[in-house]
């Protein structure tokens, strides 16, 4: 996966290259086998390796052949064989998949990153027209943020090494705080840092001379047709196996996830028909029997003969890294699951395992969510708001926000100051989804729900905090089979009523995998990720202490943290976890309000 960072600077060519270095010195876990450097006179840049493929004959900086454009490249490119036989580029020196970027770009400009399977943030640089652009892949499964000074741009795969490394009086994005009290999540291109954006996914932002930034856009996510009918079990079966494999290719071993569900069940079903050696698996087991999946890895594992590994998750586990794992991310939480996850990517790299197959994209792309049962129900009468049509292009659609219980949180959750300042800067004041009213209009509601669980959720939450900074803390990449192109556009031609029957989602994909997949995982319902409550599990002494860091903020009054767990109950989620975390990046970043 790999960590890039930079300094642009068209206008003059004045910049310190020491804050590179300091940027690229707090992202070694991302890229501990090499570091590469790309040095012009308007531009310092540097990417830390994760090697995966190419490790012996392929290196960065990747130019095209012309030499115009000269590329730092972090992530995989799946197709880049077939990439470079179409283009004639089959014979060059450089074997790493990533090589092909640039010359993507030379033949296609910005477009032709659409042509990509495969997940990566890259840096190209326009030597011809002194132009350099940065981009990202369609889901957003690598990050990168940018920020501009001045006369410089600053970029960086991480939040964090670029606000600490950048000398800058650093400001809190109220907006962003106000979207993950709304929606339990921030939606690209805001960041929790004012100032501070992030390339949204499947996008290329273009700087030049005077650093005015543009926003291009190359693919996204909910143009689906209705030529539906014709996609069989055999072909949604062929096309995941054919992702996965594409997945498993490396120099090194490729382990998976293996949460106990449906979609990581499936992978690991079509990697022990892929390969001849057993796959390594983990997951996560808990104490508690609410929380607990073991059986149902166990029953998995046992099934495709994998070598399995159980993380046990203790309270003790939660209430010790929580902080810790708040602060690698810089990002709100509004559960404690993270920390599960950080301690399974651990496990992961201390085996030797570099990377692992992940499900995530399954209950976004085949309507896996509860909320779809719901919406596919006859229903009549659904609340209009226009914040909803300027946030989503349709009054009677709100996603997942309760506005009856938004303005109470925003009352409970934030100072009096802050919620005047606030004012004008609400979250539904931003359009959410890449799609206009009318091509709102065209889309079903389950539909549009993929959409918004795509861009609000997917990116940034899931794949985001939840996967990369957890994975990449260990030095461990995520890949993702249900986000491979073939697959996508595959979920993309299902009509709605093959995903949801007799409000049973993703019932297309669990019709091809009956008998393939161990019943009890066929016909269980959806378990979310889970763990265990934070309060019950820390001591009252750090929780004075979060209250004390939560009140000196200026964000959040102290008195957030002791609420009536009665008026809690009927929050999705627990948002003095939010309120604790923000106030814990704001202390990690020296925010101010």
């Amino acid at each position: 996966m790999c960590g890039v960072c930079g300094t642009y600077a068209p206008d003059d060519g004045r910049f310190d290259r020491g804050v590179v270095a300091t940027m690229h010195s707090r992202l070694v876990h991302r890229g501990p086998d090499e570091t590469y450097s790309l040095n012009t006179d308007v531009l310092s840049a540097k990417l830390g390796r994760l090697g995966m493929n190419g490790l012996a004959d392929g290196w960065q900086p990747a130019e095209d052949r012309s030499g115009r454009y000269v590329a730092l490249t972090n992530g995989e490119v799946y197709n880049a064989r077939e990439l470079h036989e179409h283009l004639g580029s089959a014979g060059g020196a450089n074997r790493v998949d990533v090589a092909v970027v640039p010359e993507l770009v030379a033949r296609y400009g910005v477009q032709g990153l659409s042509r990509i399977d495969g997940q990566f943030a890259t840096v190209v640089l326009d030597r011809a027209d002194n132009e350099l652009f940065l981009a990202r892949d369609r889901f957003g499964i690598c990050p990168m943020y940018y920020a501009v000074t001045g006369s410089r741009l600053h970029f960086c795969s991480e939040l964090k090494p670029l606000v600490q490394s950048v000398p800058e009086a650093w400001k809190v994005d109220l907006g962003a705080v106000d979207q993950y009290l709304s929606l339990g999540n921030i939606v690209a291109p805001r960041t929790l840092v004012q100032g501070v954006r992030a390339v949204p996914p499947g996008c290329a932002v273009r700087f030049g001379p005077g650093l005015r930034p543009r926003t291009e856009r190359y693919w996204r996510y909910g143009d689906f047709s209705a030529a539906g009918d014709d996609v069989g079990a055999e072909e949604i079966r062929d096309t995941l196996r054919r992702s996965v494999r594409d997945r498993l290719h490396a120099d090194v071993e490729i382990g998976a996830y293996l949460s106990g569900g449906f979609d990581s069940s499936a992978i690991v079903t079509e990697v022990s028909g892929l390969q001849s050696t057993p796959l390594r698996t983990f997951s996560v087991v808990f104490d508690d029997p609410a929380l607990d999946e073991g059986r149902f890895q166990r029953e998995v594992a046992a099934a495709v003969g994998s070598k399995h590994e159980q993380v046990v998750c203790r309270p003790a586990d939660i209430s010790a890294r929580f902080e810790e794992m708040v602060r690698h991310c810089c990002y709100p939480q509004r559960e404690t699951y993270n920390v599960a996850a950080m301690m399974l990517a651990d496990t992961v790299r201390a085996t030797g395992i570099k990377g692992v197959l992940s499900g995530e994209g399954a209950d976004e792309l085949f309507f896996g969510y509860d909320s779809y049962a719901f919406d596919s129900a006859a229903r009549t009468g659904r609340a209009a708001r226009a914040e909803n049509e300027q946030a989503w292009g349709r009054a009677d659609f709100g996603w997942e926000v309760d506005w009856r219980r938004l303005e109470q949180r925003r009352t409970a959750y934030l100072t009096p100051e802050a919620r005047e300042a606030l004012a004008g800067r609400e979250f539904w004041r931003t359009r959410l989804i890449p799609f206009s009213d009318e091509e709102v209009a065209s889309l079903s509601r389950m539909q549009l729900r993929s959409v918004a669980d795509v861009y609000v959720q997917l990116s940034g939450h899931l794949l985001g905090d939840h996967g990369d900074s957890m994975l990449m803390g260990s030095s461990v990449e995520g890949r993702y089979p249900f986000l491979g192109n073939a697959v996508v556009a595959l979920a993309q031609r299902v009509g709605d009523e093959r995903k949801m029957v007799d409000f049973e989602g993703k019932s297309c994909l669990k019709t091809a995998y009956d008998g393939v997949v161990p019943d009890s995982v066929l016909r269980r319902g959806k378990h979310g990720f889970t763990a265990y409550d934070l309060r019950a599990v820390t001591d009252a002494r750090t929780w004075d202490r979060w209250r004390d860091l939560v009140g000196a903020s200026g964000l959040f009054p102290a008195g957030c943290l002791d609420t009536d767990p009665r008026s809690r109950a009927a929050d999705k989620w627990d948002f003095r976890l939010s309120a604790i975390s923000i106030a814990l990046v704001m202390d990690e970043l020296g925010l101010e309000l």
